[in-house]
């Protein structure tokens, strides 16, 4: 038997922050070629560690080793130049630069005093055909897609001719299923030439279909290393919640009287991209509108709520209604989680602020805001919800994005919307924190609320939905008004044309 020298090794790893643990004795290593996918909840230390090997903080003890050496870096760049890249969701490419420009950022090559702008391309075309990229090396950065940019930001890292290690931050959180699968083409290539790869992910599916093995951490510690192929989606989610769940067989099941419509649009038309949209949607149903990135979904969010100009007619609780600002849109009855929280929250405010945000009008008399009322109802939601907080005054900023979510939540639910609209709730959020926004969808409904939920995930859609319209190209092409024996092929046909 041949023993393979691991390209990373994490010996006991542990990290203490004031008033956390956020890793204790972590242990796991990288193969050479290996893609090893890192799973866990938000705050499991997933962060931290890639953090700790990347050499943006440091650990409390423990040990990494880099081809069996032990190394000790004390900023990105010692962590970089011994062959460690750290590719994050949040991406460092310039976008008035070129792909070559941006591949080589920092190190171009010269001729004397001069840039070496002719090798810089040629370098740059020889490693996109390497690896099976097809793009002009001279386009700009900012004319990609967000899943091309994503794979110039690894092309970037492994560009670096000493590369042993790639560690992958949710490369996949903003990309659909297409552009997933050309990224692990190139993951597949990357595989060839020898480098290890960290895959982390919030995706199951994803993490099983592309690692060799897979870790999984929960509350700062290793609960499992263990190869992709002996695992599942539902092992997976026990080992990260603790919980035996079976998260795909918890589909809705009411059945809300079909002529209670709440919201009907006719011919609705949003931004001039979503157009001739007519849908009927009842009382206390989960209508879902499903489609890839791009389709118009969150476009007709947005108008809804008054944040795009529109055309057409709206009607809610059957009076005609136009609202022009999200402040009309409050008024008449409209609630909205947009697709990215940042939008949403005030970081810098605290829990119950957040929470009360979209109230204080009816908390205030004469100007002056019932702070005692505030604190209780914002307590209230923190309970219902179990939103994880040290106290109602802690900056939501610090807290975990599944419990940014709910405080999003709970914001509308203390406003009671007679439509709330959830724009793609779950993602970025970890497995366990989407089965909690599920299950508080269900329930909600059942309480007579009426949510119209968005997501570019057809399992997600199957799993949540009453009735489910596709969207492709600002228009809807179809409305299944049974979810009985629909399948995720079927849904993803109609998004992509295909069908």
């Amino acid at each position: 038997m041949v023993i393979v020298q691991p390209v990373l090794e994490v010996r006991e790893v542990s990290k203490h922050f004031p008033g956390v643990q956020a890793l204790k004795q972590v242990s796991m290593d990288v193969l050479p070629g290996e893609v090893h996918a890192l799973l866990g909840e938000n705050g499991a230390g997933k962060s931290t560690l890639m953090k700790i090997i990347s050499g943006l903080v440091p650990s409390d003890s423990g040990r990494i080793l880099i081809d069996g050496n032990e190394v000790h870096f004390h900023s990105p760049r010692e962590a970089l130049e011994a062959g460690v890249a750290l590719v994050q969701q949040e991406l460092s490419l310039v976008p008035y630069l070129s792909i070559g420009e941006n591949i080589f950022l920092g190190r171009w090559p010269r001729k004397g005093v001069q840039v070496d702008w002719e090798r810089i391309f040629s370098e740059a075309r020889d490693l996109m055909a390497r690896f099976g990229v097809k793009e002009d090396p001279d386009t700009l950065v900012e004319k990609l897609s967000v899943a091309e940019q994503q794979i110039i930001e690894i092309l970037k890292a492994v560009s670096r001719p000493n590369l042993r290690i790639l560690l992958l931050d949710e490369p996949t959180s903003a990309l659909s299923d297409e552009e997933v699968q050309r990224l692990f083409a190139l993951i597949q290539e990357i595989k060839k030439t020898g480098i290890g790869i960290v895959f982390i992910s919030h995706k199951l599916g994803e993490a099983l279909r592309i690692a060799d093995r897979i870790t999984v951490l929960r509350d700062g510690q290793k609960v499992i290393t263990a190869n992709a192929r002996e695992l599942d989606e539902r092992s997976l989610f026990y080992y990260l919640t603790g919980k035996k769940v079976d998260v795909l067989e918890s589909a809705h099941k009411a059945k809300p009287e079909e002529e209670n419509v709440i919201l009907r649009l006719e011919n609705f038309s949003s931004d001039t991209f979503v157009k001739g949209v007519n849908l009927g949607i009842r009382q206390g149903e989960v209508f879902v509108i499903f489609g890839l990135i791009g389709s118009g979904r969150s476009t007709l969010a947005r108008g809804l709520f008054g944040l795009s100009k529109t055309e057409g007619k709206i009607f809610l609780d059957g009076q005609e209604v136009r609202p022009r600002s999200p402040k009309e849109a409050i008024k008449l009855g409209f609630g909205y989680l947009p697709e990215d929280r940042r939008f949403a929250l005030v970081y810098e405010l605290p829990v119950f602020a957040n929470i009360t945000l979209a109230i204080l009008s009816l908390l205030s008399r004469r100007g002056i805001l019932d702070l005692r009322t505030e604190r209780e109802i914002a307590e209230e939601y923190v309970n219902t919800l179990q939103i994880k907080t040290p106290d109602l005054t802690r900056e939501v900023l610090y807290l975990s994005g599944g419990n940014q979510q709910k405080v999003l939540l709970a914001r509308w639910l203390a406003r009671k919307p007679k439509v709330l609209i959830m724009d793609e709730p779950t993602r970025g959020i970890d497995v366990g924190a989407k089965f909690e926004i599920r299950s508080m969808v269900r329930r909600l409904v059942s309480e007579g609320f009426t949510v119209l939920y968005i997501t570019s995930e057809p399992v997600e859609a199957l799993e949540v939905a009453d009735r489910i319209a596709v969207m492709r190209d600002g228009r809807i092409v179809k409305v299944f008004d049974e979810i009985e024996g629909l399948d995720k092929t079927t849904l993803l046909a109609f998004a992509s044309g295909v069908n």
